[in-house]
């Protein structure tokens, strides 16, 4: 998500921190959650994925909140994935829990973002139902040249396909890191390889020209995860 502000835009690193600090967080939050809903009947045959924030766990009713904005927009909660970064579960407490089954039993998906960095546990991926587990860039983009990355992501692919998660790529850049992780057992990948972010605009066009990218002969069309775009 970014902030246009006359000539410049400001990413969401850069605004985020300050919206927390004045308590702006849980509006901006449903906010881009409205947005992407809307944005969703755009496009009804695509998945659209929505950041949450620790804020979002404990300051806002957020059970009630995506009840209510499913009403107002008539959505079908399956075609969304909530990512949850570890921030979240840092905090993990039975409230957290509670809220964490609540999405799901309302039909929501569910992603750990980010995983492999700061504190991310495998833990996580035993004590906690996702249905995606979204590596890391850095894994990605140090694939090529040291082989403990190699090691690492083939062993999260490993336990998150034997729990019966998909597993997505971020970050991929270039056809060798899109092969390399395909071939390692990612179901999906996400990067610039395929496309830089667009706004809700100009999705239309990208979805008419894309084309499922064939790595090689022996690996079958990767999936394209839309861009985060105005929805994220």
């Amino acid at each position: 998500m970014k902030i246009r502000s006359g000539r410049r835009k400001h990413l969401s690193a850069d605004f985020i921190p300050i919206a927390e600090n004045a308590g702006l967080l849980p509006s901006l939050g449903e906010w881009v959650l409205s947005r992407a809903m809307e944005d969703w009947s755009r496009w009804p045959h695509l998945e659209i994925s929505v950041n949450l924030s620790p804020v979002q766990f404990r300051h806002v009713d957020l059970e009630a909140t995506l009840r209510k904005l499913i009403a107002e927009h008539g959505v079908e909660p399956n075609r969304f994935v909530l990512e949850i970064t570890e921030g979240v579960l840092l905090e993990a407490t039975e409230h957290t829990n509670s809220i964490l089954d609540a999405l799901r039993s309302i039909g929501f998906k569910t992603a750990l973002d980010d995983f492999g960095t700061g504190y991310s546990s495998l833990a996580y991926l035993c004590n906690f139902k996702f249905d995606k587990i979204k590596i890391d860039r850095s894994f990605v983009g140090r694939i090529a040249r040291v082989d403990i990355s190699r090691t690492i992501v083939q062993s999260v692919v490993t336990i998150g396909r034997a729990l019966g998660m998909d597993i997505v790529a971020e970050g991929v850049e270039t056809e060798f890191e899109a092969v390399i992780m395909t071939k390692l057992g990612c179901t999906e990948l996400q990067g610039y390889y395929f496309s830089k972010p667009v706004d809700a605009d100009r999705m239309a066009e990208l979805l008419s020209t894309f084309q499922p990218k064939c790595l090689s002969p022996s690996l079958m069309p990767v999936q394209l995860v839309a861009p985060h775009g105005s929805t994220g």
